[in-house]
């Protein structure tokens, strides 16, 4: 067989052929160019998705991270330190720092940062310790504006501080936004890295939302802050009270334990007159002058010391660094120099003075102890004239022991059956006859009688009078009424009892004292109501009508102590009273001339004014047979019967007549 052999070509077949493929191998070329730019393409899309996916997701991560800060954070300070890190790490910057807004407006740097501080130390030193306005460095322009500032070349912004450090350290690109709580900007973080970048609109997004999550933290903390301060400051002047003074008082004793040489001086400050005030005046305006005190006393303090204010009119101040003695003279002279201005409300002045009591403290003594020493001091200082300072003694300590141990006793007097009554005798001077017989208060504890001068001002500081008061009430009138009905006496003198300033507050006093006398059968008109002068004098319109009451209620009345309570003869005019008692002040110093010529005058008063004048304190025959001539109606005292028992008392009171024995027959004809 013969092999069968391909045609030939022509040159003209061979040269299309030859065209032909050239073009078969362009095409797939240009294919393979294509698929190599759409691999490419997608290799890009796929890149760059992946890429954003990224960042998207460090985002979520980061704003993750700054909204569990800002829930878990104990402080604002942990929640930035948080808040810095994560924007520094996720977002590549390579510091971070944040500014506070200070109470006067300004921008504090603060000591807050993070990233790369030690590579920036000029660039740190440079912002540490800066206070900026509003308006003025990246973070002034971000409280200006309410929003994020973006400087895309920080270094070469010369109006700005630090800029030229920024320079130095290679910092170019800084961005600052607010930390915002409402639409109230409370501070602001900035960063700054060395890379020259554009404004990122997802980034300022995300900032945006960091500022608000972050400003969440810093409202509860100032919301915890405010519950704070309420729990420890005083509303009305915005001092530290009794719980914030005690627990600085606290630490300062504590420091003493360490350091016995120091010194801690405890003032407490009282005002004088300030009751009356607010009671003619009113509140509104105590309050006034409260906070006018309060800004006096603080602006005479020392940096270191506390002033705060424990109850109504009663400041206190804590000096630690008491370096002297003297120098309690010259703080509580600083004190009085602030108060001895008048203090103008309206058209009104009011002059105020203060009672300071000081002790200076001891490692062993807690503040309670310490405050109660200086407050015992504050009361020497009133009791011995107002207007002055008292330090606290060993010997004032152990008066203070005596008196709580006095005021315990008291508390138990009545439920023990210790209160007596002894009646004193009120004696007609013209015959001897016993008109009155005067209720007086003792109190036998133990073996020992003591006396109402020991324990009665007590009582009446702490209340225990009021109770008190009632016993005596009770008793006196019963007593008077036993002696009504037994038939060997054949007079019936009235049952004088004292009154005291805290009954006569009572407004129920009137009803107590009906309801007494119904209880006992008793005629009003046989029970004599001794009041002082001073009593009224601190709400008069409110005394006055307490008076006026008891005397419709068919009770005498009669002003006690006479001539030493300072009220005014306008007073005494509007007094319902039916006697004044000349106190035994003005008997005793009978032999003097002026004295002579004051009871002559009372005596005339007290008759011009339709009143029955009693002597008090008569021990001498001298001292009746003046009173007599003067005109006096009734004598009490001494020289008729000193005070008794109620059984010691029934045979006066069945033979009258031994009183002119005892003295007055000198006076009776």
């Amino acid at each position: 067989m013969h092999e069968q052999r391909r045609p030939a070509l022509s040159d003209p077949d061979r040269l299309l052929e030859l065209e032909q493929a050239t073009d078969e191998i362009a095409r797939l070329r240009r294919r393979a160019e294509r698929e190599r730019k759409a691999r490419r393409e997608a290799e890009r899309i796929s890149e760059r998705s992946t890429r954003e996916l990224y960042d998207r997701q460090q985002r979520l991560l980061l704003a993750r991270t700054v909204a569990n800060a800002a829930n878990e954070a104990s402080s604002v300070g942990s929640a930035t330190g948080t808040t810095l890190r994560a924007i520094c790490e996720h977002c590549d910057w390579r510091l971070g720092h944040a500014w506070w807004l200070t109470e006067d407006g300004l921008f504090d740097s603060g000591d807050t940062w993070s990233g790369d501080v030690e590579r920036f130390t000029d660039f740190h030193d440079a912002t540490q310790g800066l206070r900026l306005a509003n308006g003025v460095g990246l973070p002034g322009r971000v409280l200006a504006r309410g929003e994020a500032v973006w400087v895309r070349d920080f270094s070469q912004v010369l109006s700005l501080p630090r800029a030229g450090a920024a320079s130095a350290a290679g910092l170019r690109t800084a961005i600052g936004f607010p930390v915002l709580v409402g639409s109230d900007v409370v501070g602001v973080l900035e960063f700054l890295t060395e890379h020259l970048l554009e404004p990122d609109a997802e980034l300022l997004a995300l900032m945006a939302q960091v500022g608000t999550e972050l400003g969440r933290v810093v409202e509860r903390e100032q919301a915890a802050q405010r519950l704070v301060h309420q729990a420890t400051h005083d509303a009305l002047t915005g001092l530290p009270n009794r719980v914030h003074i005690n627990d600085g008082l606290g630490r300062a004793v504590a420091r003493l334990r360490r350091d016995p040489g120091a010194h801690v001086g405890v003032f407490f400050i009282d005002l004088d007159g300030f009751k009356a005030i607010n009671d003619t005046m009113g509140h509104p305006v105590g309050d006034v002058i409260l906070c006018e005190v309060a800004a006096r006393l603080r602006a005479v303090m020392r940096p270191h010391d506390t002033l705060g204010r424990l109850s109504g009119d009663e400041f206190i101040v804590v000096c630690e660094d008491l370096d002297e003695t003297h120098a309690i003279a010259a703080i509580a002279d600083r004190v009085q120099d602030a108060l001895s201005a008048p203090f103008e409300i309206g058209d009104e002045l009011f002059q105020i003075t203060a009672s300071i009591g000081v002790t200076v403290a001891k490692p062993e003594k807690d503040p309670e102890e310490l405050i109660a020493e200086a407050d015992a001091a504050m009361y020497r200082a009133k009791r011995s004239g107002r207007g002055r300072c008292e330090v606290y003694s060993e010997q004032l300590g152990a008066q203070i022991r005596r008196r709580g141990g006095l005021e315990r006793a008291l508390r138990k007097a009545t439920e023990r059956d210790e209160l007596r009554l002894h009646y004193q005798p009120e004696v007609d001077l013209s015959s001897g006859k016993i008109l009155g017989l005067e209720a007086l208060l003792r109190w036998q504890r133990d073996d020992a009688l003591v006396m109402p001068a020991e324990f009665i001002p007590l009582a009446e500081e702490t209340g225990l009078i009021v109770p008190i008061g009632a016993w005596v009430l009770n008793e006196a009138v019963r007593q008077s009424q036993a002696w009504r009905r037994d038939p060997e006496i054949v007079e019936n003198p009235w049952i004088s009892v004292n009154l005291s300033v805290r009954q006569l507050a009572d407004p129920d006093l009137t009803q107590r004292v009906a309801d007494v006398l119904t209880q006992h059968g008793a005629d009003p008109a046989s029970l004599l109501l001794e009041v002082t002068e001073s009593v009224i004098l601190d709400d008069v319109d409110a005394g006055l009508t307490i008076l006026a009451q008891l005397k419709q209620l068919g009770a005498d009345i009669a002003i006690d102590d006479f001539g030493t309570g300072y009220a005014s003869l306008s007073y005494l005019r509007r007094f319902p009273a039916t006697a004044v008692k000349i106190d035994r002040s003005f008997i005793s110093t009978l032999h003097d001339r002026r004295t002579l010529a004051i009871v002559t005058a009372m005596i005339e008063l007290a008759h011009a004014l339709g009143l029955t004048a009693i002597a008090e304190g008569i021990e001498t025959t001298e001292q009746l047979t003046v009173l007599s001539e003067l005109g006096c109606d009734i004598g009490q005292g001494y020289l008729f019967a000193k005070p008794k028992p109620a059984d010691e008392l029934e045979s006066l009171l069945k033979r009258p007549a031994a009183l002119l024995d005892a003295g007055a027959q000198q006076r009776v004809r």
